[in-house]
This record gives C-alpha cells, sequence and structure tokens, in this order.
C-alpha cells in the first residue's frame, strides 16, 4: 500500500509539474533590420504544453528605462497571469513582453533603427511562425506602461487592422504645452531630439514627430478606423495629468470610443501589478467578443 501511495504521489508531483504554465525570458530574434540580436520574454499558459490549442496573443509593452525582463521580474507578470486565468478573470493567452531596447517604439527619424518596422515585420511573424497563436487580428491584443503605453496606442493607432484591443496603463503621453516648455528649458533642444529629430528655430517640432504623435494621429484617424479597436486607459489618481487627460478627452471628440480607469495608486510598479489583470480581462473579452466598441455617439456634448 506504501507503494502504491508513494508512486501516486510522485505521478501527481509529476503532472502537476508537467502542466504548469511557462515563462522565459531568454528569448532571441536575429532582426535583420535592426542589424543586431533582439530580446524577448514570454508567458506560456497552463495546458499549452499537453493541448493543440493556438492561443490568443497579447504583446506587453515595458516602460523607459526598462528592458524585456522587468514585466516577469519587477511586474510578477508570470504569477499574475496564472492567477488571472485560474479565477477565470481571464481566458488563457500567451503573452510576449519585447524589449524596446530605445523604448520609444517608433521609428527613429535618421532611418538607423526603425523598430516599429521591426515589431511588424519581424517580431510578430517569428512569433506566430514559433509558437501556437491564433494569426487573426480579432485574437491580437497590445497593452503596456508608461513609454509603453504610449507605444501600445501608436501602435493601435497607426495599425488598427493589426490589433482588436489596447490597454494602456499609465500612458507616456507628451502633450504640446510639455514639449513647448521642454524647448524652453532645453536652449532650444528638446528631450526626444535625438530620437524624433531637432526643432527648427521658431520652435516647431519636427515632421517625424508629428507623425508619430498620438494627438496628431487621432485628429487625422480615417472614420472608417476609429471604431476598429477597444481601447482603455488605466491611471493612477496620484500621477493623473494633463496630457493623459487630454489624450481621452480628444478621443471622445473625435469618435474614437475609449474607456477610463481612474484607481488608487502612482506611477510604479505596485499599481502595474495591479494593471496586469484589468489588462488581461480586457483583451480577453474582446477575442471572445463579449466587449465589442460601442455603437453610439461618443463626441461630448
Amino acid at each position: 500500500m506504501k507503494k502504491i501511495l508513494s508512486t501516486l504521489a510522485v505521478l501527481l508531483v509529476c503532472t502537476a509539474a508537467f502542466c504548469q504554465s511557462i515563462s522565459r525570458s531568454d528569448c532571441t530574434l536575429e532582426s535583420k533590420i535592426l542589424k543586431q540580436t533582439t530580446h524577448y520574454s514570454i508567458y506560456l499558459p497552463d495546458g499549452y504544453e499537453t493541448s493543440s490549442i493556438e492561443y490568443p496573443v497579447l504583446y506587453l509593452l515595458h516602460g523607459g528605462g526598462d528592458n524585456w525582463k522587468d514585466w516577469l521580474l519587477k511586474g510578477q507578470a508570470g504569477a499574475i497571469a496564472d492567477k488571472t486565468i485560474a479565477s477565470g478573470e481571464s481566458i488563457p493567452m500567451v503573452i510576449v513582453m519585447p524589449d524596446g531596447i530605445q523604448n520609444w517604439y517608433a521609428n527613429k527619424y535618421d532611418g538607423s533603427f526603425d523598430y516599429e518596422d521591426y515589431f511588424f515585420k519581424e517580431l510578430i511573424p517569428h512569433i506566430e511562425k514559433t509558437y501556437r497563436v491564433r494569426t487573426e487580428r480579432q485574437y491580437r491584443a497590445i497593452s503596456g506602461l508608461s513609454m509603453g503605453g504610449y507605444g501600445s496606442f501608436l501602435y493601435a493607432i497607426k495599425h488598427p487592422d493589426m490589433f482588436t484591443a489596447c490597454y494602456g496603463m499609465s500612458i507616456g503621453m507628451f502633450g504640446k504645452w510639455r514639449l513647448e516648455n521642454s524647448f524652453k528649458q532645453n536652449d532650444g533642444g528638446w528631450y526626444a531630439q535625438a530620437y524624433f529629430g531637432p526643432m527648427d528655430k521658431k520652435g516647431n517640432l519636427p515632421q517625424h514627430w508629428l507623425d508619430n504623435d498620438i494627438y496628431t494621429l487621432l485628429q487625422k484617424m480615417p472614420e472608417n478606423q476609429k471604431r476598429m479597436v477597444n481601447f482603455c486607459i488605466e491611471c493612477g489618481d496620484d500621477e493623473l495629468n494633463r496630457d493623459q487627460s487630454e489624450v481621452f478627452l480628444l478621443m471622445k471628440d473625435v469618435g474614437v470610443p475609449c474607456e477610463i480607469r481612474i484607481a488608487d495608486g502612482a506611477h510604479n510598479w505596485i499599481f502595474w501589478r495591479k494593471c496586469l489583470p484589468h489588462a488581461m480581462k480586457w483583451a480577453g473579452e474582446c477575442f471572445t467578443q463579449e466587449r465589442t466598441v460601442p455603437m453610439g455617439a461618443t463626441t461630448r456634448r
């Protein structure tokens, strides 16, 4: 009897270990566009290795100064995803956490670092070839924090044919007032000059910035694209600023549906760990069409 019980115990331990989710931070991709080895972390849900299911995928972007490991390390994304899926708050999904490298997520103004091209022409095809993920737009979502929040909105607005959902956490937005102030404080320069190019002598922003400016892109967004993506913004009440608020209000004004969540918190990992289950739930509801873009008018009266 003892031998049978011991055997059963071993089998249960092995089965539990075999069915656990997988979190890896050592994934690499040789990029021809960036001419370097790129890195990403990935979360594969419980059951991935024992099934033939093709999973929906969430691309999760880090903030400025962080890298591809930080969502797993500082954000505890693996453990949080396990709990969120096990509780039924979210459907199982693959989560991809790429390295933003220079963190702006757009292509660089001088053509020396075309990260946006890399993301869409190399990273997404690589993920869809390497892992069992759904390749339809309906099963692809994007999220990110701070600078990654900017990146997620940038991609969803410029490429609405690629995503069904976008969830921005503590979105790093840069409105006209802040940019003009930066120009005055930096003796004719500004903090994004190295990536987007210099302002002119009159303080006008370079065209490359305008081509990647959320406010400008929203105002120029074609009517037939405005309801393609489900957008949501979540910010902490201790960090909420003019730029974040103006993006939300502008989306309402131009007819791009967006929901906003303001919760207790600040611009830190304590808050973003709380946001991740919400982002997963949002994406999951969009994947399964439980959440759809509202049909009524969204402009303020």
